[in-house]
């Protein structure tokens, strides 16, 4: 109460009792939330792999062992007391970890609307001592909510915690002005991405990318798994997947389109790989987003 009583003492009289702060209602509500961590480079690379393109929001925490991220086209350093905000639907993977032993803590979440995180997209922050805080309350809050018997308001609580800590990541970048940062010298994830853009249209296989690299297919294969953690003939089936998911949920192309787009050929040998890896078909996917949405 000392702490009321000295803030109280700067409060001046309103000049309109009937005008105040936040008449601005568009900030949308944190939903779904999920909070976790990965502490193994092999399982934070193979879970990427599984998790594919999706409508959700993650948000990443560097605790502790610096490491980069592939967000789309570009590749990102994360180090520690680091976040960085993946949007909907941005191909995502983690490379160039320093050691196997990592913590980094994830956030996913959906929101109604992407529009006031845009400016994050593709973004590494320091966290800053407000976002830091932030995220204590996060976690102290989503501890209450795995408690038996959680009511409304705790959910309220934790969502208010999610949205007060992606305000103040916004609030770090317009003090950091971050930007892009370099791209580690031997980005061999970042060249394999940029084959795989300008090859859209082309089924694209290991020894395509080997020829182009002017590496064997063995030295390839290798030296690929070491520093992604995961085979390349299934990082580049997983970078075709997400972009077919992302045409699905976002665009009206049609099924044949998204075949042709995406390397695999026929729509039927686009189905049956699409069913087969995720367990819809692509209609229904795509079915799916539209009910997300609405």
């Amino acid at each position: 109460m000392r702490t009321i009583h000295q803030s109280m003492l700067e409060l001046e009289e309103p000049q309109d009792y009937f005008t105040g702060i936040g008449q601005n209602a568009s900030l949308p509500i944190p939903m779904n939330i999920l909070l976790f961590q990965r502490t193994t480079r092999e399982t934070l690379q193979q879970e990427a792999l599984q998790n594919r393109s999706h409508h959700r929001f993650v948000l990443v925490c560097n605790v502790e062992t610096r490491g980069s991220i592939h967000v789309d086209n570009h590749v990102l350093s994360l180090g520690p007391n680091q976040s960085l905000l993946i949007l909907p639907y941005q191909f995502h993977h983690f490379s160039h970890l320093e050691s196997s032993a990592i913590r980094w803590l994830f956030c996913t979440f959906e929101l109604s609307s992407n529009t006031f995180l845009e400016p994050l997209r593709s973004r590494v922050l320091d966290t800053g001592k407000g976002s830091s805080e932030a995220f204590a309350v996060l976690l102290r809050e989503w501890y209450r909510c795995r408690l038996p018997k959680r009511h409304e308001m705790q959910e309220a609580q934790l969502q208010s915690a999610l949205l007060y800590l992606l305000t103040s990541l916004l609030e770090d970048l317009q003090s950091q002005a971050a930007d892009f940062p370099p791209d580690p010298q031997d980005s061999l994830l970042r060249k394999v991405n940029r084959l795989m853009a300008e090859w859209r249209g082309h089924t694209v296989g290991v020894t395509d990318v080997a020829h182009e690299l002017g590496l064997s297919t063995s030295r390839l294969r290798a030296h690929f798994r070491e520093i992604a953690g995961i085979p390349l003939g299934s990082y580049l089936l997983n970078y075709r997947l997400n972009r077919a998911m992302a045409l699905l949920r976002t665009g009206d192309l049609p099924i044949a389109e998204i075949a042709e787009e995406t390397g695999f050929g026929s729509p039927q040998a686009f189905s049956r790989t699409f069913r087969n890896k995720t367990g819809h078909t692509p209609r229904a996917y795509r079915y799916a987003g539209h009910s997300d949405s609405t």
